[in-house]
């Protein structure tokens, strides 16, 4: 038993914390395996099931490792559903959403939070409704406008960056409020004070200090525009700007569908998420901590 002493009202009082049994570890151990099996099932069922044909994938061998290794399905899908260009336009639409979104919300969040102003409150209610509203609701709306402007047409990327950058703004401005509240003013006024003005102290003072919530506000954003389908399908028509998942879906054929093909293609547009997650992880992590304890 380990012992711990401390001193209330001057008197010495002694107490004893008690360890975790051996049973309660072991339980917890198995506990966590369990939970990360049932975390790593549907990574390795979509792995398995893009390695097999149609004859093992409803019912011969549903759950077992491919019996015959079918990475013919990935070349099949990177040539059929013109794989790579439908990568590249998701890369470019995504990436700059991010970019927006988070350059945006940060501006929008140091306005609402460091500078008092008539408004602010009501201001930052309004960004906040924006999460309730869900993002087809608004799909005919923006589609009429983008016709009328003619952003359809001879925008075709803009068509998605400004409605996936303007949906995703209001969950960013409500991660980045509650930890630029925990940034503490006074270093405001001490930067104000060496010589800084607004722009000094959100570029040098503020930004550096975001940076777990950055991380957290991009991989939201990503994983948003990333697996959209609905606005991309509706607003893109040519194939030459077609996102990721509108090319998986057209992997599927109008009578018969090889779909160790289009678990490959599902397989594919998977990858960058998890390499994403895998380096950003412990921002990730700390950006949780760091809400946790100063909360």
């Amino acid at each position: 038993m380990a012992q711990n002493k401390e001193i209330n009202n001057g008197s010495l009082e002694i107490y004893k914390v008690k360890k975790t049994s051996k049973t309660a570890k072991v339980l917890i151990h198995i506990g966590l395996i369990i939970w990360l099996l049932i975390d790593l099932f549907p990574i390795y069922y979509m792995l398995t099931f893009s390695l097999k044909d149609n004859d093992e994938i409803f019912g011969a061998n549903v759950l077992g490792l491919p019996k015959h290794w079918l990475f013919s399905n990935y070349a099949a899908a990177m040539s059929r559903g013109n794989m790579p260009k439908n990568f590249l336009n998701s890369i470019i639409v995504s990436g700059a959403t991010i970019v927006i979104t988070l350059i945006a919300a940060l501006m929008a969040t140091y306005a609402l939070t460091r500078i008092q102003w008539r408004g602010s409150k009501l201001l930052n209610s309004i960004f906040m409704l924006g999460i309730t509203i869900p993002i087809h609701v608004a799909l005919y709306p923006v589609y009429s406008t983008f016709i009328k402007l003619g952003i359809l047409a001879k925008l075709p990327y803009l068509s998605l960056i400004i409605p996936y950058s303007a949906f995703g703004l209001s969950m960013a401005i409500m991660i980045a409020t509650g930890f630029m509240n925990d940034i503490p003013k006074e270093l405001d006024e001490a930067a104000n004070i060496d010589g800084c003005g607004v722009w000094g102290i959100f570029f040098r003072v503020i930004v550096p200090l975001m940076k777990p919530a950055l991380a957290t506000m991009g991989i939201y954003t990503f994983l948003q525009c990333w697996n959209e389908f609905m606005f991309a399908s509706i607003f893109i028509n040519d194939s030459a700007h077609k996102t990721l998942p509108v090319g998986i879906s057209e992997l599927q054929g109008r009578t018969t569908t090889d779909w160790g093909i289009v678990g490959a293609g599902l397989a594919i547009a998977t990858l960058p998420m998890l390499i994403i997650y895998v380096f950003l992880s412990r921002r990730i992590q700390e950006s949780f901590m760091v809400g946790a304890v100063k909360g």
